[in-house]
């Protein structure tokens, strides 16, 4: 059995991902590796293929290499028993319907995918809720925040323009603590499969938020603030990863 992660045009950084992935799956015998639009097309994910992620990003371009054939391979492959696991972008674009910054007319975007492995709308940012600037890609948009589960337990995770699952036809596995209790992790069956979405970045502890810290960055102080408050609470963040992944 093998995970692969997504890594093609739109894509950010995936290696935090990856190492983490391996970290946890590699005691179980499990390889990790990547795969682009065109090895989708070409039908790599089979019956060997045992999760499917799709992480942080941006879902125009995810659209336009898998619109069509992509989509639908994938899809194939969850009604057949795959696991597709959305992170941050990859859960927008997994849902029927994405809403970002609708209020923000330079950065809105409404629309559907294509992808429908989950009904209702993918939501975001919530940079309101958490007293954020809107969507960018520096730490001014990112902070350190607090998923809730059911069963009382309270776990630390990167927020980085994540959505929220509105109107879901999912099981809410976990909810944000500091937005009002709005949806953060769901889970649900497609055909044989399982679809499990994810608006944060639980993958992300300190070492990632800090590898690219240095005097000249613009938004150096968020960014030294959110790597000093996972420092804190890495373990629990951790604890948060290993939950998770027990649900593939």
């Amino acid at each position: 059995m093998k995970i692969l992660i997504y890594r093609d045009y739109g894509c950010a950084d995936v290696s935090s991902l990856y190492q983490e992935l391996t970290s946890y799956f590699a005691p179980k015998q499990t390889e990790v590796g990547f795969t682009d639009a065109a090895e989708i097309k070409a039908g790599i994910l089979d019956k060997k293929i045992k999760a499917f992620f799709l992480g942080g990003g941006a879902g125009n371009p995810f659209m336009q290499k898998l619109k069509g054939e992509g989509n639908d391979r994938i899809r194939a492959y969850v009604a057949n028993g795959g696991t597709y696991f959305g992170i941050c972008a990859g859960a927008y674009y997994a849902c029927r319907n994405v809403v970002f910054e609708a209020d923000i007319p330079e950065l809105r975007i409404e629309n559907q995918c294509g992808l429908n492995l989950a009904e209702g709308r993918a939501v975001g940012t919530l940079y309101k809720e958490f007293q954020l600037l809107p969507y960018s890609l520096t730490a001014f948009s990112a902070r350190v925040v607090h998923v809730c589960f059911d069963d009382g337990e309270v776990y630390p995770t990167l927020y980085h323009g994540g959505p929220y699952f509105d109107q879901t036809d999912g099981v809410v596995l976990a909810r944000y603590q500091e937005a009002e209790g709005k949806a953060a992790l769901i889970e649900k069956r497609f055909g044989e499969g399982k679809v499990i979405l994810s608006g944060v970045h639980f993958e992300d502890g300190e070492q990632t938020l800090r590898r690219n810290i240095h005097a000249l960055r613009c938004d150096r102080v968020p960014a030294e603030q959110n790597a000093d408050q996972m420092r804190t609470v890495e373990l629990r963040r951790k604890a948060l990863f290993d939950r998770v992944m027990h649900l593939i």
